[in-house]
């Protein structure tokens, strides 16, 4: 690429904004953040860098934008928001009783393998719940998701909720460890049944355990699935604790009328390593792939000196803003054109303009008809 090139384009992987786009986008923001306000939840702006040890721990490592401060740290852009929240949790909020509540929004960057569509400079908005009972924590922060999606007018979605401690319990009841564990995660995130069978053939594993295994990769559906999740995980006494948390989650949301907004996705084992519990995604018509995630992370703020369980979750600002156009969903209209305010004499021009813009009217200021001079 040479020099000119490079001065007239942005670089592979961000983005640039302008008028409707940029407004579109703003109004997308404007109108989630009013329901984390509405539950109650509190803005936190945290800093765009930290040191790389903060991010080093899990898949994102490997991807971060890290860079040597002028002191000599090794610093890192953020790639997630969620692992500054927790440092800031454990360290300067630390005398806040919890449940601690906070939202974020704003940009997180990551290194991904150039492809067709592929983003490092993404925009998310997102919450973490900090401490509480965790079964109303869960509960919480899936109806907030729900919420977020009503408020854009999206139709169609669901919340597509699992829980890694069954494939958790099940994998150290089979004794998997090692390179076989994370063989047979990736082929269960696949719902290939034949392969996490190939896999645990592989590994010697076999038994009660193993079988559930297998079984666990194509199990998904709505409520009336919780049986079948609770005989799958009943060779692991972890694996079964976790299917009745399971059932206690979607019981509250039935309760809540958000009964046909959630389905159970068990082979959804994926995702950072720090998620210890629930995780689900936010899908919807339109779109090949989830808006959302979010899941519980129990052990991450311990990891910064104050234990403390902790579930949140974010929606990708760039996925809702193509959702909602694939489903031909328009948000609120520009307002009034603007007014042109000219005069042959700049103050008194700009007397008038003071004026319009006193009484909330919409003014471009162009004196001698935007000639650029006097």
């Amino acid at each position: 690429m040479n020099g000119a090139h490079r001065l007239s384009q942005v670089p592979p992987g961000v983005q640039c904004f302008v008028g409707d786009e940029a407004r579109r986008r703003r109004q997308i923001e404007e109108r989630v953040l009013r329901v984390f306000e509405g539950w109650d939840y509190e803005e936190i702006i945290p800093p765009l860098f930290d040191y790389a040890d903060v991010f080093a721990d899990g898949a994102l490592g490997p991807r971060t934008y890290s860079f040597v401060g002028r002191d000599g740290s090794l610093l890192a852009l953020r790639p997630d928001f969620t692992s500054l929240l927790a440092k800031i949790a454990a360290g300067r909020l630390r005398e806040r009783p919890a449940p601690i509540r906070l939202y974020y929004s704003g940009e997180v960057l990551r290194y991904e393998p150039p492809r067709a569509g592929s983003q490092s400079e993404l925009f998310q908005m997102g919450l973490e719940h900090l401490g509480g009972d965790p079964l109303r924590a869960d509960a919480e922060v899936l109806a907030v998701a729900a919420e977020c999606l009503d408020a854009l007018g999206v139709r169609g979605f669901l919340l597509t909720i699992g829980h890694v401690g069954v494939f958790s319990g099940l994998a150290e009841a089979a004794g998997l460890e090692g390179a076989a564990l994370a063989a047979i995660r990736e082929r269960v995130e696949s719902k290939d049944a034949a392969g996490v069978a190939e896999a645990l053939s592989r590994a010697g594993a076999n038994g009660p355990a193993a079988d559930s295994l297998v079984r666990l990769a194509t199990l998904s559906g709505g409520a009336d699935a919780l049986g079948q999740v609770k005989r799958i995980a009943a060779p692991s006494q972890a694996a079964a604790l976790a299917a009745r948390d399971l059932e206690s989650v979607v019981a509250a949301l039935h309760e809540a009328g958000l009964g046909d907004r959630v389905a159970l996705d068990l082979g959804e084992v994926r995702g950072l390593d720090y998620y210890t519990g629930l995780v689900f995604r936010v899908l919807a018509p339109g779109l090949g792939f989830e808006v959302g995630s979010g899941g519980r992370y129990d052990t991450l703020v311990g990891r910064f000196g104050r234990p403390l369980p902790a579930v949140g979750f974010m929606l990708g600002l760039d996925r809702l803003d193509l959702l909602l156009q694939r489903q031909g969903i328009a948000l609120d209209q520009p307002g009034a054109e603007a007014l042109p305010v000219t005069a042959e004499d700049v103050g008194e021009a700009l007397k008038a303009a003071r004026g319009l813009r006193a009484e909330g009217t919409r003014v471009r200021f162009c004196p001698d008809d935007d000639g650029g001079g006097a």
